[in-house]
C-alpha cells in the first residue's frame, strides 16, 4: 500500500488495518505453533531413523523459515506503524491549520461587527444631537416670543399703574 493510499484512509480504516495485522500476527503464531509441532514430529521421526545430522539440517530449515517469517512480519508492522503515524501527524497539522483559519475568520468578523456597531452608534448620536439642537432652537423661539408677549403686557400694566 502506497503512502498516498494510506493518507486517504480514515481512522476507522487505519484501525481496521491494525486489526488485520493483529489477526495476521495470530495466524503467524498459529503457523509457528504448527511448525513447532511439525518439528517435534520430525524430531521423533529423526530419532527413529537415527540420523542426528539429518535431523539438525531439517530443524535448522524450519527455524530459519520461522525466523525469516517473524522478521518479515515485524518489518511490516514497523512500516505500517510509521505510515499510520505520518498520516495522523498530517491530519493533526491539517486540523490545527483549519482551527487557526477559523479563529482568524472569527476575529475578522468580530472586528467588522465592532466597526459597524461603532458607525451606527455615531450615526445615532449625530441624529440625536441634530434633533436636540432643532428642539432647543424651537424652544428658544417660543421662549423669546413668550418673553416679548409678556414684556408688552408688563409695559401695559406699568402704564396703567402710572395713571390712577
Amino acid at each position: 500500500m502506497t503512502d498516498q493510499e494510506l493518507r486517504k484512509l480514515s481512522r476507522k480504516d487505519l484501525l481496521e488495518l491494525l486489526l488485520a495485522q493483529s489477526r495476521e500476527q495470530e495466524a503467524l503464531r498459529a503457523e509457528l505453533e504448527q511448525a513447532r509441532e511439525l518439528l517435534r514430529d520430525r524430531q521423533i521421526h529423526m530419532e527413529q531413523i537415527g540420523s542426528i545430522a539429518e535431523a539438525a539440517l531439517q530443524v535448522n530449515g524450519v527455524f530459519e523459515a520461522a525466523q525469516a517469517a517473524a522478521q518479515q512480519y515485524l518489518e511490516n508492522v514497523r512500516q505500517r506503524s510509521e505510515m499510520i503515524e505520518a498520516a495522523c501527524a498530517r491530519r493533526d497539522a491539517d486540523s490545527k491549520a483549519a482551527a487557526d483559519r477559523l479563529l482568524q475568520e472569527a476575529t475578522q468578523r468580530t472586528q467588522q461587527m465592532e466597526a459597524e456597531t461603532k458607525r451606527r452608534c455615531e450615526q445615532m448620536e449625530a441624529e440625536a444631537r441634530q434633533k436636540s439642537e432643532a428642539y432647543w432652537a424651537e424652544v428658544s423661539v417660543r421662549l423669546q416670543a413668550f418673553y416679548q408677549e409678556h414684556k408688552a403686557l408688563k409695559e401695559i400694566l406699568a402704564l396703567g399703574d402710572e395713571h390712577p
